[in-house]
């Protein structure tokens, strides 16, 4: 709950929250306009992070995993 008077900002990013909880992981935000994108970044950033070994059973992991539309304000 934001407690202002004020009128909150108007979103300044579209971005994706990636859940990856089916493997005991965190839910990622992602930004980036289309879906397949982000899928593709966060594919990139688990090899890159070592949570994942390869690209190939990274795309498994993100291509299953649930992914909603999300806006961004900072």
């Amino acid at each position: 709950m934001v407690d202002t008077g004020r009128q909150l900002p108007s979103p300044s990013a579209s971005a994706w929250s990636i859940d990856l909880a089916a493997i005991d992981g965190p839910v990622f935000i992602v930004g980036r306009l289309a879906e397949q994108d982000a899928r593709a970044v966060l594919v990139l950033h688990l090899v890159e992070i070592g949570a994942v070994a390869n690209t190939i059973a990274a795309e498994r992991v993100v291509a299953n995993a649930p992914i909603t539309s999300v806006s961004v304000v900072w």
